[in-house]
């Protein structure tokens, strides 16, 4: 990958174990584990830089000397030198638990000092076994001392929506969505920078419950189902972060930076500052707030 524009950091991935997790990250990214690598994080402002100057310092530092004209003015007054955006790869071989985010206003209010924002984001199937399903909001309106009933006992499954889901398959999940990727799925993930996730059920794992705060944001009627290709010209736009397709070449939009990430999980993710960045090999997946 090379770029027309001087200001761009190449970072290198955190990779998370998770119980539903599979191999295929593991053996992309040549990692000497026997762990189920759920999640490769490579686009966050808690990753290390690979290269380049700033080799071997954690983005976070890095972000206040690279300054506005790196982020975008319009980052920097709603963020400050913070990044607003997490890239991830996810391999699930596995149910991930039944969970849903909560929004800004709630995040602010409830989890301020955790840092994170709410999270919003969206999910791109990169690979899909047959009969591969994600999980996406309920089936009918349900009311809250229902859905706590149906999470404590296990019913919780039969009010939620299954959706069949194969390669190329784009979905947006707003916060407040009940939601879970299913097994044999290989997926991009881009969201605001939050890991605040509420779990409602989780298959008897053995993992806590966050059932007050999942209760409190979750929304309790059908949420209408937001899809896309991935395809020549694809682009969402949401309020939280812009995402799109780029082969050849991709532009920052209102001179924020890009995360670019090669659809083939194979290396970290690439921060470019505003501009033209000139991409090289495969086609990758842009996206910027």
């Amino acid at each position: 990958m090379s770029h027309e524009i001087t200001a761009f950091v190449e970072l290198e991935p955190q990779f998370k174990p998770r119980v539903w997790g599979g191999r295929r990250l593991a053996e992309r990214f040549g990692l000497a584990t026997d762990e189920p690598i759920g999640e490769a994080w490579v686009v966050f402002d808690e990753n290390r830089i690979a290269s380049g100057p700033y080799a071997g310092r954690m983005l976070a530092e890095v972000l206040p000397e690279l300054g506005e004209d790196f982020l975008g003015r319009a980052v920097v007054e709603r963020y400050g030198y913070r990044l607003p955006l997490l890239v991830k790869f996810l391999d699930t071989a596995d149910w991930l638990s039944v969970q849903v985010h909560p929004d800004d206003a709630y995040a602010r209010a409830h989890e301020a000092k955790s840092g994170w924002l709410g999270k919003a984001e969206a999910w791109v199937v990169l690979e899909a076994e047959p009969g591969a399903q994600v999980i996406y909001g309920v089936k009918r309106p349900v009311s809250r001392d229902e859905l706590h009933a149906a999470a404590l006992d296990g019913s919780i499954l039969e009010l939620l929506n299954f959706v069949p889901v194969q390669k190329g398959d784009v979905i947006y999940v707003p916060p407040g969505t009940i939601h879970a990727l299913g097994p044999g799925l290989l997926v991009y993930e881009v969201s605001q920078r939050s890991d605040l996730t509420y779990r409602l059920y989780d298959y008897g794992r053995g993992r806590g419950l966050h059932l007050d705060q999942a209760l409190d944001v979750a929304r309790i009627d059908p949420a209408p189902l937001q899809t896309a290709r991935l395809e020549p010209g694809f682009r969402l736009q949401q309020a939280r972060f812009t995402l799109e397709l780029a082969e050849g070449r991709a532009r920052a939009p209102d001179h924020a930076c890009l995360a670019v990430t090669a659809l083939e999980p194979k290396r970290g993710g690439v921060l470019a500052a505003s501009g033209t960045a000139r991409l090289i090999g495969t086609r990758h997946l842009v996206a910027s707030t």
